[in-house]
């Protein structure tokens, strides 16, 4: 498993190569966000640990880069920025979790394993599908969405957000269930990761003026799937195509 480390600290990523090379993994290093773009393009990694305060490019643009030129591959931010903007900011732009320091190896080796289990899963499910509903067709393989004919563009959590209500039409999930779903284990701020996800992707549903209510919140509980006509989606409403 090839692993890039991007970070400043050369102290803390020869800390992170040792505990990353005993579990297993080949290591390359990076220390500001130029050598990270060169190093991905001389040999693709299968997942980034990327600090998001560095030099010459910073993390957020590195993760912006990355996501441009592929959606799956999963990031882990670090950071010693503890405000709840920059976790929510990061994840929102597509990366798989966030860190601040200080933290323990450890630690960092049993997220980054956690993240891949995610991707291992996603990677081993079936064909590609494609989920229909009212007016809306979410398409995995093209990772596209489509009102109609018109494309509503969402970011990869955001994505994986619908696709997650769309399998599970006229069920109440709780917050619990999402973050488990979406981000695969209850990350940082979860109950809030949750809440603006959902706010962004109702407006972006709802974007071009039409009356669509697809996403119901359940007070103290958490959030269902429903039809853009107010009726709750019985499972077989939503269409699913192999």
């Amino acid at each position: 498993m090839k692993l890039l480390i991007v970070d400043d600290d050369r102290d803390l990523c020869e800390l992170l190569d040792y505990a990353f090379r005993k579990e297993g993994f080949a290591v390359e290093k990076a220390y500001d966000g130029q050598m990270a773009l060169a190093a991905m393009q001389r040999e693709r990694a299968e997942v980034v640990v990327l600090d998001i305060n560095l030099p010459r490019m910073a993390g957020f643009s590195v993760l912006e880069r990355i996501r441009h030129d592929d959606r799956n591959l999963p990031v882990l931010l670090l950071s010693a920025r503890q405000e709840e903007a920059d976790v929510l900011r990061g994840l929102q732009l597509g990366a798989d979790d966030y860190v601040t320091k200080p933290f323990r190896p450890k630690e960092l080796v049993a997220r980054v394993r956690a993240i891949l289990r995610r991707s291992y899963r996603e990677k081993g499910r079936a064909t590609p599908q494609r989920f229909r509903t009212g007016d809306l067709v979410l398409d995995e393989a093209k990772h596209e969405l489509l009102a109609g004919a018109v494309p509503i563009h969402l970011s990869p959590t955001e994505f994986k957000l619908l696709r997650h209500f769309m399998s599970n039409p006229g069920r109440v999930l709780t917050q619990e269930e999402i973050l488990e779903g979406v981000w695969g284990y209850d990350v940082e701020v979860g109950g809030d990761l949750v809440k603006l996800n959902v706010s962004r992707l109702r407006r972006k549903l709802q974007g071009d003026g039409s009356a669509r209510d697809f996403i119901q919140t359940v007070p103290g509980v958490g959030y269902l799937f429903r039809g853009g006509n107010g009726g709750v989606l019985k499972e077989s409403a939503v269409e699913v195509e192999s």
